[in-house]
């Protein structure tokens, strides 16, 4: 069998999005070579679906700092400066194949507004789907697939 075609073989269709409640924010395909069904019920997933989280949430907190520094004066004068009454939430969902397999949700209403209206997570884009291709591609034997004493697989 041919190298290229037998690539192909192990490739699966992934995708990546992020939405603020049903609008898409990025959305990213990308394949896993060497796709380990193993993986998706290991810990190593799910951490890596928390760290992806992580990064998101963290990059949101540094821009509402930022954003409530450059107006603080507003925020003294009126504490609900820039919030409206929408109970917004993010959502990072991965899917394979249209099935999916990793899914986080968080509110989205202790951002300002304009925080959550404009989020911009391109730079972090690459590391983000990187973590998820490296985790689905690993060996069975380096994956941590127990729990206090209980198989996951």
């Amino acid at each position: 069998m041919n190298t290229t075609t037998q690539i192909k073989k192990d490739q699966k269709q992934f995708e990546f999005t992020l939405y603020l409640n049903d609008n898409i924010i990025v959305q990213r395909y990308f394949n896993v070579i060497g796709y380990n069904h193993t993986a998706l019920k290991s810990l190593d997933f799910k951490e890596a679906l928390d760290i992806n989280t992580e990064i998101i949430k963290f990059h949101l907190k540094n821009k509402t700092l930022d954003y409530m520094t450059d107006n603080s004066r507003q925020y003294y004068e009126n504490p609900s400066y820039d919030q409206n009454k929408n109970n917004d939430k993010i959502k990072m969902v991965v899917k394979m194949n249209e099935r999916v397999i990793g899914y986080r949700e968080w509110d989205a209403t202790i951002y300002p507004v304009k925080i959550r209206y404009t989020v911009d997570i391109r730079q972090y884009i690459y590391d983000i789907i990187t973590r998820i291709q490296k985790c689905l591609s690993e060996k069975t034997d380096k994956l941590e697939t127990t729990y206090l004493e209980h198989n996951l697989i």
